[in-house]
């Protein structure tokens, strides 16, 4: 019997909320953010077995920052629960002109063109 597999890990973002008339955490302007989520996943036969490494994160609109928030608090949100987030419950690094990549969240250079992790072109 021949049996060929195809498997693999893989990483994925969702944007699974978008949170509007809000006051930006970074800049402090009055805009939007939506809720993204991260995590990678191994799949067989491209049916994903089991997911690891969940992380919750905010991408603003006025700086176009990404922060994480705290793990339960993007469960909460991401099962339909109304959630305030603070300003304490946000951790933002690197540099407020840091790229995005929109395949795997991963932040790059703002001179980078293509994302050093998973080489997606970068928007500009």
């Amino acid at each position: 019997m021949f049996f060929i597999g195809i498997f693999g890990v893989q990483s994925k973002s969702e944007r699974i909320h978008t949170e509007t008339a809000v006051i930006c955490p970074v800049c402090e302007a009055y805009g939007r953010y939506e809720i993204i989520k991260s995590y990678y996943y191994f799949h067989f036969f491209f049916i994903p077995l089991w997911r690891w490494n969940k992380r919750y994160y905010i991408q603003t609109q006025c700086c176009s920052r990404i922060c994480e928030i705290e793990k339960t608090l993007g469960e909460k949100i991401e099962a339909g629960e109304s959630v305030e987030i603070k300003k304490e419950q946000i951790l933002c690094g690197g540099s407020p002109s840091t790229r995005i990549c929109p395949s795997c969240s991963a932040q790059a250079e703002p001179y980078y063109q293509y994302c050093p992790h998973c080489g997606t072109r970068l928007s500009n």
